[in-house]
């Protein structure tokens, strides 16, 4: 007998987080990987994206021939952050989402083409006003615990991202009803038309996970359908994944085994890596990157970019609630100095959260240039012709936003602007700085994904997931509003560009710094793709050990 379940949605939606997530995440010294999301929002509903790449891969042609790979063996990987938590639909620090990527999946995944294709779903069909989508869901597919993959369990995650307020809840805000036609047909009927649904699907806060975990409040050991199944972990030590013998794709994985041992620091981790313990480690310092291209025993990856990294300015308290004082301290700053400094010139300087390359991104926007006799002005018509002085909160692990607030904090003293720099914890930032707002100034990254939802709505839009500086713009939150509703990028760019001049003219909250690429080294023997296309997490399911 056939099920079916029509649920209606709610008139109001919680667009941030649930604060249990970031009080949990606060605790536990978790790096919040802000607008942590894969895949892209440009697909135009029939499962087919525009199909033009971006420029955000790597700097070379990315070989993905698995031709030559061979079965079995394991690979020691030395991580920078560590796994703290791994419930795929609360948890958005990125180390969570390497591993995940690797255990849980979406209805869809963006491909090396980025473009959003099929993974759980074999296809979908939309309505002629792209409202309602039909989903065929793949046959065959095993989750780890030996049940099999049905609608039931598309239908039963996503409404669990509803009802507690996942990280994706916002988007299942504009859902109007789901339903269970049969055992691998699943219907989603939206409010309105919405060009990100099928790439936030692609991401692990929309993952899959059987209909009796997700009755579940917390998840600590995801079930789920991917190449690699989770065995143990030991928090802030190690994580060990083992390849699953039913996948569905009978010639994946080729490893038997993924173990990642954490190791903060980065110079241990480096030095742990060059003494042969390890297979494969991230989180590279950029000041050893030369060393590291120029080394013959080395497989050096730079893959571009991995974060953008920002000043946030709290625009509800003095001073940076007058857009003057903001003003003042754009013009004290030499970006390029500021990223030559942090990554050993290993970035770019930002202009706009379009990332670099890519069709969004404003053809003729320039940072905003130092210009001491401007920040003069500036500081005057706040009010404050003398300067001013503020606390300067930095995450402390972090190395590079260390260095960028000290070299921020010297040019930013040439205009009498005193920028005291207090290094605080992770879960400091976190509890302090984003969830209370207690702060004036500070500095953060999140993850610089390929499609632009991401970028312009979550940081920047008011009702955004990671909105926390306090800049409101009706302009600017229309027309990012109305972006979402166009599937041609032909059509939304424009809006993308007007949205970016928005956000420099008037001085959000967010004085952008630079964009930082993802350093990877590993030995000759660790073969195979392991960047996911949009560079913002690891896939394990093509790579073996020789």
């Amino acid at each position: 007998m056939t099920s079916h379940h029509r649920r209606e949605a709610t008139s109001d939606s919680e667009t941030e987080p649930s604060r249990r997530l970031f009080m949990k995440a606060a605790a536990a010294g978790v790096p919040i990987a802000f607008a942590g999301c894969l895949g892209g929002d440009d697909d135009d509903g029939n499962g087919n994206g525009n199909g033009k790449g971006n420029g955000v891969g790597d700097e070379t042609e990315v070989d993905t021939d698995d031709s030559d790979a061979t079965y079995g063996g394991e690979v020691l990987w030395g991580g920078s952050v560590p796994v703290q938590s791994l419930d795929p639909h609360f948890e958005s620090a990125a180390a969570s989402a390497r591993v995940l990527e690797n255990i849980t999946q979406g209805l869809t995944r963006v491909n090396w083409e980025y473009e959003v294709e099929g993974l759980l779903a074999e296809s979908w069909e939309t309505s002629e006003d792209n409202t309602e989508l039909t989903f065929n869901i793949r046959q065959g597919v095993q989750f780890h615990d030996g049940t099999e993959l049905t609608a039931e369990d598309v239908y039963a995650s996503f409404n669990r991202i509803e009802e507690q307020q996942g990280l994706a809840a916002d988007y299942m805000a504009l859902v109007d009803s789901m339903e269970v036609v049969d055992d691998h047909t699943f219907e989603m009927v939206l409010s309105e038309p919405f060009a990100p649904m099928l790439s936030r699907m692609a991401t692990s806060h929309m993952h899959i996970i059987p209909a009796h975990q997700a009755d579940e409040n917390e998840v600590d050991e995801p079930i789920g359908t991917g190449p690699f199944e989770f065995e143990s972990m030991e928090l802030d030590s190690e994580f060990v994944m083992v390849g699953f013998d039913d996948y569905w794709d009978d010639d994946l994985p080729y490893l038997d085994k993924v173990t990642k041992n954490e190791i903060s620091d980065d110079d241990n981790r480096l030095n742990t890596f060059n003494a042969g313990e390890l297979d494969f480690i991230n989180g590279v310092p950029p000041r050893h990157a030369e060393d590291l291209e120029d080394d013959p025993d080395i497989d050096f990856i730079r893959r571009f970019p991995q974060s953008l990294t920002y000043l946030g300015l709290n625009c509800n308290e003095e001073p940076f609630d007058d857009i003057d004082a903001r003003l003042a301290l754009d013009y004290a700053i030499d970006k390029q100095e500021v990223m030559e400094a942090a990554l050993y010139g290993q970035g770019q300087v930002a202009t706009s959260p379009a990332a670099p390359g890519s069709e969004w991104e404003h053809p003729d926007l320039q940072p905003r240039p130092q210009d001491y006799d401007l920040a003069q002005e500036h500081l005057e018509a706040a009010g404050y012709p003398d300067g001013f002085e503020v606390t300067f909160q930095i995450p402390e692990q972090y190395n590079d936003q260390v260095t960028a607030a000290q070299v921020i904090e010297s040019q930013a003293a040439q205009v009498g602007i005193d920028l005291n720099i207090q290094l605080i914890t992770w879960s400091n930032w976190l509890s302090d700085v984003y969830t209370d707002r207690d702060f004036q100034a500070t500095t953060s990254s999140y993850l610089a994904l390929w499609f632009p939802d991401a970028g312009f709505h979550r940081p920047f839009h008011s009702d955004g997931a990671f909105f926390f500086t306090g800049w409101e713009d009706e302009e600017y939150n229309d027309l990012v509003d109305e972006a979402r509703q166009y599937y041609e990028m032909d059509d939304r760019a424009p809006l993308y560009h007007d949205a970016a001049e928005i956000l420099q003219e008037r001085r959000s909250g967010h004085i952008l710094l630079y964009w930082m690429p993802t350093l990877m080294a590993r030995t000759h023997d660790f073969q195979g793709e392991v960047m996911s296309p949009d560079g913002s997490t690891f896939r394990f399911e093509n790579t073996w050990m020789e």
